[in-house]
């Protein structure tokens, strides 16, 4: 490969012109449009070296966008699509990005190139952000550098850059390993702004193969591709767990040009390898590796869970001791990874792995995180999580270590998403996790939640350390106006100013810290906090309107665990499900097999088993407050019955960027309707009590979206 960067490995001219590149673009039309944008770009100023934002859904536009800015000789800042718009403001000053270039097909041109807003040169500036290497000059990286954006193992985001030879050096171990051929059609449904994306997405372009990038959560196009042309396809657990899942629901014959599924970011486990070779006979492959390093280690499918296989070439990995001495080569060994790559350079990944007789990688977890030490052995947190996910109602899992880092006996705690408070009560999960492993991998506490902070790619972030934003002297629309009332009728504005995690400022406070922590993240989704920059000194008192008052004492006393009494009038949610939706959910009904009575539970009436089975039920408006206890639902239907549930939903909790979103996330706060805000945790939990989710429909009338899930026979 003599290519020096992405843009020439794409451009090459040893490659069909005609065949297929990006999506439905051939290469010739990309090469073009490329073309054009850069020239479009350096006309508008862009320099070689300049950090420029990349920001815009998974299309090919963005890809397009990322070859532009590379053929520019720009850095690309690859900015998250679920950042909250003050993180994208601090991430943009500290790479000190002037602008954003904008891709996305719904534009005018498909590319905008935006200059970052005055909010970005004044106040908000990027403290909280740390650069990878210490004092760093952004002004001073190679042209054609990627900015990653990567929170690491504590949540706090960080800047990593990864130089154009690094990331073409990562591009040609896929190919070089024949995980990416020339005749491959790669489908991507991964934010294109994460690292394990961007590798893949090299080993494509230095193949040159066929890129095939879909948004992350659309499933109905990822299978869609898989039944026209993929080969390949990546992804990670959670996602993998979904598409086997829906596949093995469907009549449809085998994917026909599938060879590989390559699963990273995340725990792969024997029953996610055997689920994918049961419905489709392709097993799940593993990749590990960093931001900072690229993918190092990888696996064929049949590894045993937790194993990510052995290294990809140009790359060595060392296992050190204690003192960072290598372990020998040869026989079974545990020691935390280190990585030398093609260019000489070694770092160490901080993670803990063993290595067995043949070679083979087995990851324990992150040094000082996500291994724990109890008594004379070691615990891996992932291995325990993995066991707790299959757990009765159990929708999603966090395991994690308590105590000191170099105590021999340190304590584990499950926090879980239960689909039904009774079907997944601390006493059962626990009373699963003494059947299913070992005694001294048995965790010691058991805390339900409402959700789990989970980044793009399905990793749980570590507990944020939330702070009063410097500009949140003037809540601004009604949302801010609510949550800022309660806040302050709990007194928690000075403990803010020093800033606190959720539970500690609710074991401080004495509040109910599964919904302080909904209540915090919604008020940084609307700008009242940050979780990134520590505050300059305490802000004013926060000014509201009279009216909201009320609101907030309600939602004050929900955090505090007391009766709230009447509900107040404000703030106004999404309208009531009117005709329309009605008449989607009555079409939806009309094409699939009903077999029995028809029950509809609304929003007022909650669900209550009794002696009869119903062929159908229909939840409208209700799934966030009397029918959330989907253990419930799931009893009312017979084998092979029918659940549908239309309902308002947002998109992400933490980026509410329109004024509906906001104005029904803090209404369901108020109400206390804390489950299931997004169709992505009712699918999982609906799959949690037994049911398998049929299909997903969007609907005109927004924020609405409905689902349908089977009981199985």
């Amino acid at each position: 490969m003599t290519a020096a960067d992405l843009w020439e490995a794409f451009s090459r001219a040893d490659l069909d012109p005609d065949a297929l590149a990006l999506g439905d673009l051939t290469r010739r039309t990309a090469v073009a449009r490329v073309t054009e944008l850069a020239e479009r770009l350096r006309a508008q100023g862009v320099r070689p070296a300049e950090a420029v934002g990349l920001q815009g859904p998974n299309q090919p536009e963005w890809v397009l966008g990322l070859l532009a800015l590379t053929a520019a000789g720009a850095c690309p800042l690859l900015l998250p699509t679920d950042s909250p718009p003050a993180e994208t403001r601090r991430l943009l000053r500290t790479a000190r990005a002037r602008r954003t270039l904008v891709a996305d097909h719904d534009e005018a041109d498909w590319t905008v190139l935006r200059a970052a807003d005055d909010e970005a040169n004044g106040a908000l500036v990027g403290d909280g952000i740390t650069a990878a290497d210490a004092g760093s000059d952004t002004a001073a990286h190679t042209p054609g550098t990627v900015l990653l954006v990567s929170s690491g193992s504590t949540g706090t985001p960080k800047l990593v850059a990864r130089s154009p030879r690094s990331v073409l050096d990562e591009g040609v171990r896929y190919h070089r390993a024949g995980l990416a051929r020339p005749d491959d059609s790669v489908l991507l449904p991964l934010p294109l702004s994460h690292a394990y994306a961007l590798g893949w997405l090299a080993g494509a372009l230095v193949a040159g193969a066929h890129v095939d990038p879909v948004p992350p959560r659309a499933v109905g196009a990822v299978h869609t591709r898989l039944r026209e042309r993929a080969t390949v396809l990546v992804t990670v657990p959670g996602l993998a767990r979904v598409l086997a899942r829906r596949r093995a629901l469907a009549d449809d014959a085998p994917f026909p040009a599938l060879r590989r599924v390559m699963a990273g970011a995340g725990y792969v486990d024997a029953e996610l390898d055997a689920l994918w070779t049961r419905t489709l006979g392709v097993g799940v492959s593993r990749n590990f590796g960093s931001s900072e390093t690229g993918s190092v280690l990888w696996g064929d499918p049949g590894l045993p869970s937790g194993a990510v296989g052995r290294p990809m070439p140009g790359v060595r990995v060392d296992l050190l001791d204690p003192d960072g001495t290598p372990l020998p080569g040869q026989g079974a060994v545990q020691g935390e990874l280190a990585v030398v790559l093609e260019d000489g350079s070694t770092h160490r990944l901080h993670d803990l792995a063993d290595r067995d007789e043949r070679g083979v990688h087995r990851i324990l977890g992150r040094a000082r995180l996500g291994v724990v030490r109890r008594g004379a052995r070691w615990v891996s947190t992932m291995e325990v999580e993995s066991v707790l996910r299959a757990a009765p109602g159990v929708a999603d899992v966090s395991v994690t270590a308590t105590g000191p880092d170099d105590s021999d006996d340190q304590g584990l705690t499950v926090e879980y998403v239960p689909a039904d408070a009774e079907l997944a009560a601390p006493q059962r999960v626990q009373a699963y996790a003494r059947t299913e492993l070992a005694a001294y991998k048995v965790p010691d506490s058991f805390q339900p939640r409402y959700r789990l902070r989970r980044s793009a790619v399905g990793k749980a972030q570590a507990a944020p350390v939330y702070r009063l934003a410097r500009a949140a002297a003037r809540p601004g629309d009604t949302a801010e106006q609510v949550l800022a009332a309660a806040l302050t009728e709990l007194g928690l504005p000075p403990r803010l100013a020093d800033g606190g995690t959720a539970a500690d400022l609710a074991r401080t406070a004495g509040l109910r810290a599964d919904v302080l922590s909904s209540v915090l993240d919604t008020a940084c989704a609307v700008g009242l906090l940050v979780t990134d920059t520590p505050s300059a000194g305490t802000p004013d008192a926060w000014s509201y309107a009279p009216d909201v008052v009320s609101a907030g004492r309600t939602l004050a006393a929900r955090v505090r665990g007391e009766a709230p009494g009447e509900a107040p009038r404000l703030p106004a949610g999404p309208p009531a499900p009117e005709r329309a939706l009605r008449a989607t959910v009555e079409a939806l009904l009309a094409e699939v097999a009903v077999d029995g009575a028809l029950l509809e539970i609304g929003a007022d009436g909650a669900p209550t088993a009794g002696e009869a089975e119903y062929g159908a039920c229909v939840v409208l408006g209700g799934v966030h407050g009397p029918a959330a206890q989907l253990g419930s639902l799931a009893a009312l239907l017979k084998p092979k019955g029918l659940l549908v549930v239309a309902d308002a939903f947002v998109p992400d909790p933490l980026a509410l960027t329109d004024a509906t979103s906001r104005t029904t996330v803090v209404r369901w706060l108020v109400d206390g309707h804390l489950h299931w805000w997004t169709t992505q945790e009712l699918r999982g939990g609906l799959e949690a009590v037994g049911l398998r989710v049929e299909e997903s429909h969007g609907v005109e009338q927004a924020p609405y979206a409905i689902l349908a899930a089977r009981k199985p026979s």
